[in-house]
């Protein structure tokens, strides 16, 4: 019989909220409050169209105006992810690509079940106009969504900001049921953001189009641990694979 065991939200994952070309001063000072109230301090701006000094963006921050003042700014999305394993993409429409939506309800269980390989997550919010373009999309592993029972109006910035704030605060605290049968022995150590790098290297390595390479990295976001590191694995014997077959190779060529 299967013992199942309680694991609790692992204090490790740290949580960033990125706001990209947000227009509303108001919705940037209420942001910084909405993080504020759920325990979050990490707040990143990129291509602000409006002023977070602005008194608008100070009276909504109330309270929260440290966070608010201390936010880095950016001109490039990638620049600020530069420190995130893992980057979730916020949409209230669908996309003409293919892709896989994740519900907020869902998004926790999803990120939690990567146990420690994932250490920073970042959460992007697009401006209030039109939400994110498609590179900036491009530059996140999961797209995610909070279902609505009626789409319009959808949510606007700072409440979207308040809600994935909240499923990600400390106090909420999931109960999650682990199987054991494939965890008896503790796995080493793996990070993703360095697992999602060496599969990229390898997939250019044998020839793989850069649209199925995207399709495989988008895929590889909704692994669990047990199948990230089943991954790894397979990952890595290909390389030691294609290590030998370059080498056979390269001494007939020689010779």
């Amino acid at each position: 019989m299967v013992r199942p065991i309680i694991l609790w939200h692992t204090e490790a994952m740290q949580c960033s909220f990125i706001l990209v070309e947000s227009e509303v001063p108001e919705n940037v000072g209420a942001a910084a409050r909405a993080l504020n109230t759920m325990g979050h301090t990490d707040l990143r701006l990129v291509r602000p169209r409006c002023d977070r000094n602005s008194e608008k963006a100070q009276v909504l921050a109330h309270g929260s105006q440290a966070i608010l003042n201390a936010a880095p700014i950016y001109q490039h999305l990638s620049e600020a992810l530069h420190d995130i394993d893992l980057a979730c993409a916020t949409t209230a429409r669908h996309r003409y690509e293919k892709y896989h939506y994740i519900s907020v309800q869902e998004l926790p269980q999803r990120l939690w079940a990567k146990g420690e390989s994932l250490q920073r997550v970042a959460f992007v919010f697009g401006g209030e106009r039109s939400g994110l373009n498609r590179q900036d999309i491009d530059h996140c592993d999961l797209i995610t969504t909070i279902p609505q029972g009626n789409p319009h109006p959808s949510l606007n910035l700072a409440q979207a900001v308040m809600v994935y704030s909240f499923m990600f605060s400390e106090s909420q605290t999931g109960v999650h049921i682990k199987d054991q049968r494939l965890n008896c022995t503790p796995m080493p150590e793996l990070e993703y953001a360095s697992l999602k790098q060496s599969a990229l290297r390898l997939m250019k390595r044998i020839g793989l189009a850069e649209r199925s390479q995207k399709y495989a990295t988008r895929s590889l976001a909704l692994l669990g641990c047990e199948d990230l590191y089943l991954l790894h694995n397979i990952r890595a014997c290909m390389d030691r694979t294609l290590d030998r077959l370059e080498t056979r190779q390269t001494d007939h060529v020689d010779s």
